[in-house]
């Protein structure tokens, strides 16, 4: 008898590890809700915390990619407004990993990906690595409308301005007909 409750209460417990726990679940949101406050209340450091244990919370309650990739991109944009650059990247680019398995393909949240690791390789001054993020980006501006056009634009245009002199005349010259199309304006660089 004793073994045949041990084998039931094994069943019970591998089979509970393998669900989404509905504790973590509410744990994950509440820490998610927590830091996106932070972040608007300009409170970096209390938002890198909160978004850290909404993530740890997604791992621990087994809720699935999609939302791995939803708290790992949110404490990589945390990451490099506090210019933990190293971090920043590490997260986007495992976020962007799980984003490009989905099926079908969030083009949103990848170019949301793809924006935020070239803005982060503009930053440390290295666009020749964000290059092919940047590429990718360029075939996904039209999912876009409104402030994240204009990003995605400014993107493009910074890029061509940063690498024209080493990268050939014509991927910079298409990177900037783009952004301008897209409405991007040259001279906000300017000034």
């Amino acid at each position: 008898m004793r073994i045949k409750n041990n084998l039931f209460l094994n069943v019970i417990l591998l089979s509970l590890i393998g669900c989404a726990n509905p504790l973590n679940q509410a744990t994950s949101i509440r820490y998610s809700d927590t830091c996106q406050e932070a972040e608007r209340r300009g409170r970096p450091d209390i938002a890198e915390q909160a978004c850290y244990r909404a993530l740890v919370n997604v791992d621990w309650g087994n809720l699935g990619e999609i939302q791995k990739s939803d708290r790992l991109y949110d404490l990589g944009r945390i990451k490099r407004q506090l210019q933990k650059f190293n971090e920043a990247e590490e997260l986007y680019i495992a976020s962007l990993a799980i984003e490009d398995k989905q099926t079908p393909p969030n083009y949103e949240k990848t170019g949301r990906r793809l924006a935020e690791l070239a803005i982060l390789y503009e930053e440390i001054q290295n666009p020749e690595t964000g290059m092919p993020y940047v590429e990718r980006l360029y075939s996904l501006p039209y999912v876009y409308s409104g402030q994240e056009k204009y990003v995605v634009a400014a993107i493009l245009y910074v890029y061509a301005e940063k690498l024209n002199l080493n990268w050939d005349e014509q991927t910079t010259q298409k990177l900037k007909s783009k952004a301008i199309e897209m409405g991007f304006d040259p001279k906000v660089l300017k000034q």
